[in-house]
């Protein structure tokens, strides 16, 4: 069976740029991170593309742009991965009828790594037309079991590329990156009591106002962004990684992720991932409040001395052979 190019219409998050490394980096697939051109190109069409311009007028021919992505392609047989960052500007971009009428022997996927709900068109302000998505792909993905069921979607969870082996030694017990989203409260009772129980925190809160900020040992205040790479390297000096979930996902998170290619362990307000089959009590507690928080397994010993049993199964390489078994095509990758 020939085997399909893979391209990916990604994002240039450092989220995802470090979630599909394994993915980037392979030579035989091409990842696009940006419908922005570099230089002047990049300039005009940033105003072409402007909502706030075309909340006032619709500026035409926003679509002419699409063939530009793939000017370097010269086959025929492709498999496309569209992000949603792609889908937010669909409605002015149209990539999707564009690769359905070039690529006729193509297969469009398009993987939704946020609620679909969250996810909005930036020129109308309303969610993404899942029916007209569906009508031009051949597979819609989504990140989370409860909305893949909710919009007639496969299930797959996201993805974490192998992470670089982290020295095993620590400088403290717990460690959360985030905006307040009123979780500065809950964090606040957690290092509270941490303090009593001689365990060290690192709790770094993005974005709290001067006025909302609350001094205690732990909590330490950011006014601007911490990069992806200065998470995973304060996670690595964890020994133990929270995660307070705000929204109704059901799926486990890039936070999980983060515990397991690190191999530190995670505590969890998310109920859900019981029923995951990433779920193992040696390195996942989970609880409902600050009350309810398992001491004993934060300073318990990490039963995987070498790297967690998941990496494998988080690994974006499983992301290409589910779409392998569902479009029943072979992708070429090393």
């Amino acid at each position: 069976m020939d085997k399909s190019k893979l391209i990916i219409f990604g994002d240039n998050w450092d989220v995802y740029l470090t979630a599909y490394k394994d993915l980037i980096d392979d030579p035989r697939i091409t990842y696009i991170p940006s419908f922005r051109p570099k230089g002047l190109l990049g300039q005009l069409q940033r105003l072409q593309y402007n909502p706030k311009v075309n909340h006032i007028v619709s500026l035409p021919y926003k679509h002419l742009w699409t063939p530009y992505y793939l000017r370097h392609e010269k086959g025929e047989k492709y498999c496309f991965l569209i992000m949603e960052h792609w889908l937010r500007y669909e409605s002015g971009l149209r990539l999707l009828p564009y690769l359905r009428k070039t690529y006729p022997k193509g297969k469009i996927v398009c993987f939704i790594q946020d609620l679909i709900e969250t996810v909005k068109d930036q020129y109308t302000g309303k969610q993404i037309d899942v029916k007209y998505i569906k009508h031009y792909t051949d597979l819609l993905i989504s990140f989370d079991e409860a909305d893949a069921i909710k919009h007639e979607a496969c299930y797959h969870p996201t993805v974490f590329s192998q992470q670089a082996k982290v020295n095993q030694s620590t400088k403290y017990d717990l460690y959360f990156l985030g905006r307040d989203k009123g979780r500065l409260k809950m964090l606040l009772a957690i290092a509270q009591e941490a303090k009593i129980r001689n365990i060290s925190c690192k709790f770094v809160m993005l974005e709290v106002p001067q006025k909302d900020r609350i001094e205690f040992e732990g909590i330490v205040y950011s006014d601007k962004d911490v990069s992806y790479q200065e998470n995973l390297a304060m996670a690595a000096e964890s020994r133990c990684i929270i995660e307070l979930l705000q929204q109704k996902a059901s799926s486990p998170t890039f936070r999980t992720w983060e515990a397991i290619a690190q191999n530190r362990k995670l505590m969890t307000n998310n109920q859900n991932i019981k029923a995951s089959p990433f779920y193992d009590k040696n390195y996942i507690s989970v609880f409902h409040d600050e009350l309810d928080l398992d001491w004993t397994f934060i300073k318990n010993r990490n039963i995987y001395t070498e790297s967690n049993p998941y990496q494998e199964r988080i690994s974006p390489i499983r992301l290409v052979e589910f779409m392998e078994e569902k479009l029943g095509i072979k992708i070429d990758h090393t």
